[in-house]
Formats: structure tokens, sequence, C-alpha cells
């Protein structure tokens, strides 16, 4: 019985005006996608190899003296993602630049790749943006109608004339709708991997067919959302007209109102000292510093590293580093809660589900920045040691750690390839698939408390 009512759903939607139109657009959509993304990935693999290139040459320079090495402050820039053609993961609007040297991590920033900001994009069409805005949208027109429509068509009567369960008939429609829009989308996938193919921009490995192959998984759960709303839209009204007005409402307010709002009540909600404020504070505690150091702990003496001044001034420059950097952790760690916070309201939205379990799937995105924060701080530590290390073999250091300057400490060469440098390290698949679980979860609930709605109104509909 289900495969019978299963066959005659695909063959009635196959069949459809409906289905060949979104056909068309999904296929044109990936397409198009595709191609802008071969396009921007060459320009932005290209930057990015030359800013290398110029952080290359700017640490030759240093290693001619160690502790230039320790205290000038270097810049970690987060490499193109190639499955960022899967998902961006909203990476175009996160820091993507990170300061730091051997005594400190100093902040984050954006670093833009095209030559003129004010024509940075907005969402770029990857897989995930093509699945979140069109065959969301797509589903829901696929499933609008698929009760109240056989209604007005008087056809529901009839099926119900027949010793049919509308358990089963409810799942057959719910299995149609899925399957055909995921066949839709499997087949713009398909072509857009001929695309990357053919480009060469982006290595079709195992890992990156895996990536695709849970997204994929992670897309079929995303539309099975919006094909059991669609299909609550239909059952607790009897007019089509009137499901569809419910589920564009519900689109509306997964796709727009809640992304746009956010902002908006993380400021209400979640708020946090503005950065004047902060900025304030800390210049007020460098100020009490200054004022009670030792007099003399600005003098130099450049010449000299034994000038024994320069022990105070090291002491005091320490002590306002530390100053800047409990204030600014502190208030990047707000950041940091008010983000995540934000993030759990924005669950709310089928959508925002779908865009963070890519984001933890792919491994990029917040969670991306949040690992490389957390790395370079341990990073850090390592680097300093190092040049401590080398310090503490120079008789001729008075070993006086200044994080800012290098009277005091050794001025020996090194070589560049002895100079810790930072490298990425990627989550693992195992990693990603713990930090999905949270989101993967409210998905199945968001699909179960919808599916059970729709199933108790559905049993109480009248067919006639």
């Amino acid at each position: 019985m289900f495969t019978t009512l299963y066959i005659r759903e695909l063959q009635n939607y196959l069949y459809s005006l409906r289905f060949q139109v979104s056909f068309v657009i999904v296929v044109l959509v990936f397409s198009l996608g595709s191609v802008s993304f071969v396009s921007s990935f060459k320009g932005m693999h290209d930057n990015y190899a030359k800013y290398n290139q110029a952080q290359q040459e700017s640490l030759a320079k240093r290693a001619e003296n160690v502790s230039k090495v320790a205290t000038q402050p270097s810049s970690f820039v987060t490499s193109p993602r190639e499955n960022s053609v899967i998902a961006d993961c909203k990476e175009s609007y996160l820091p993507n630049r990170i300061e730091y040297s051997a005594y400190n991590v100093f902040g984050y920033s954006v670093r833009h790749d095209s030559n003129n900001p004010l024509l940075s994009r907005g969402d770029s069409l990857s897989w995930s943006f093509i699945v979140s805005m069109f065959l969301s949208f797509i589903t829901l027109l696929f499933a609008f109608d698929a009760i109240s429509g056989e209604k007005e068509e008087r056809t529901l009567a009839l099926v119900f004339s027949n010793a049919v369960p509308r358990r089963t008939f409810l799942c057959s429609k719910l299995l149609s709708i899925v399957t055909i829009v995921g066949m839709m989308e499997l087949v713009g996938i398909i072509i857009s991997l001929l695309i990357l193919a053919v480009s060469g921009q982006v290595q079709l490995n195992g890992s990156f067919l895996m990536e695709t192959g849970g997204f994929v998984l992670i897309s079929l759960l995303f539309i099975t959302t919006f094909a059991v709303f669609g299909l609550l839209s239909s059952v607790v009204t009897r007019y089509s007209n009137i499901s569809l007005l419910i589920s564009l409402c519900f689109w509306l307010f997964a796709a727009v109102i809640i992304p746009n709002t956010s902002v908006f009540w993380a400021k209400k909600l979640f708020g946090i000292p503005a950065s004047e404020e902060v900025d304030r504070k800390r210049r007020e505690a460098s100020d009490d510093i200054n004022r009670n150091a030792p007099p003399g702990s600005w003098s130099s003496n450049g010449g000299d590293a034994f000038f024994p001044r320069h022990e105070l001034r090291a002491k005091n420059q320490t002590n306002l580093m530390n100053n800047d950097k409990k204030f600014n952790d502190a208030y990047y760690l707000q950041q940091f809660r008010q983000f995540e916070q934000t993030r759990n309201f924005t669950l709310l939205s089928p959508i925002a589900q779908f865009d963070y379990m890519n984001e933890a799937f792919l491994g990029g995105g917040y969670l991306r920045f949040q690992k490389n924060w957390n790395d370079l701080h341990a990073f850090q530590e390592r680097f300093l040691q190092w040049f401590k290390d080398i310090d503490a073999n120079d008789s001729g250091s008075p070993h006086w750690y200044n994080p800012y300057e290098d009277y005091s400490t050794s001025k020996k060469s090194v070589a560049v390839d002895q100079i810790p440098q930072y490298q990425e390290q990627i989550a693992s698949f195992g990693q990603r698939i713990e930090f999905i679980s949270g989101y993967l979860i409210a998905m199945i609930i968001t699909i179960a408390v919808l599916f059970m709605a729709c199933f108790y109104f559905f049993t109480r509909y009248d067919v006639r």
C-alpha cells in the first residue's frame, strides 16, 4: 500500500509544471554557483599565496635579530577553504586575521581579500546557501497543497474510501516530497562536481567526497523539516491559498526575520560594554601603571644592553602588556559569549540549525576561528619558551624580557627554518561529529514536533 501511494505521488510531482520549472532553476543556480566559486577561489588563493610570501620575507629580515622575531607582531590569516563551495560558513563576516607575538595574542580583525572592500559580496552561491534559500522554498511549494489541494480537487475522499491508513498516506506524501527535492539537489551537486573537476581548482579526493556525502545527508534532514511544515500547513486549513500563506510566513520567519533580528536581540538580551568604555578603563589602568613606575622606567640606551634602567623599562612594558591583555581578553570572552548566546537564540530557525550543522561538519566559520584562537594561545607560550631558551644561552644578554623592544635580550641572528611558525590544525572528523551533535539533535526534535503536530491534525481532518 505504501509503495503504491509513494510511486503515485512521485509520478504526480514528476509530471507537474512546478517540478520542471524548479528543476531548471536548481540546476542553473548550482551551475552558476560553481562557476562563480571557481573564479573567485583562484583570486583568493593567489592573494593568500602573495600574503604568505610577504610574511616569509618579513620574517627573514627579522631573523637577523632574534629579539625582533619575538617582539614584532606577526599575523595569522586563515587560508581559503576548498570546501567553501559546499558552505562558506559566513567566514566573510568573521575575523580572519589574528595578531600575535612570542609574548601575547593581541587580537583579531577582518582582512579583505578584494582590492576594494566596498565591493565585498554578500552570501556566495554555495551549496548550503542554495539549499537553505532556494530548496527550502521549493520544498514548501511542493508540500503546501499536498493535503488541502487534494481535498479541493475532491480526490482525498476517494483515496480514503479505500482501506488506506492515514499514517501511511501522510508518510508517502512526506517521503515523495523529500525524494523529489533531494533528486533535484543531487543532480545540481553532480553538475557542480563536474565543473569543479574540469576547473582543477578543487581536489576531489576522498575527504572532499566524504564532506559532500555528509552535506547531502544533512540537507536531506533539512529538506524534511520544511516538507513536514508544508504538510502541517496543508492539514491545518481547508484551502490551498491559506496553506501557501502559512508556508510563506514560516519561510520568512526562518530565512529573514530570525537571522536579521539576531543582532537586535543580542544587544537587548546579552548586552556587553561598548568598546569605548573598555578602552577608557584600560587607558586609565595604564596611566596608573606609568605613574607608579619607578623613576627611569622609560630610559633607554640602545648601545648598552646592560644599561641598568633597561630592567625597569622591561618590567614596566611587561606590566603595560599584561594590563592590556587583562582588559582585552576579558572583553573578547564577553564577545564570544554574546555571539554564542545569540547563535543559541537563532536555533529557533531551521535554516540556522542547518548552517551551524554545516559549519561544524566542514570545520569552518566560527568553530574554525575559535579553534585557531585557542591554538594560537598555546603556540604563543611555546614560541616564548623557544625564545627564552635561545636568550638563556647568550652571555651578551641580561635576560630582561621586554615584550615590545629588543633593548635587553639577545640580538643574535637565527635561521628562518628554526623559527616556530604557527600552522592551522584542521579539526578531525571525530571532532566535527562531536561539534555537530547538538545541532543534529535540535533539528531532529524540530522534525519530530512538527510531524507529531501534523499527524495529530491529519487524524482529525475532515476529508469530505
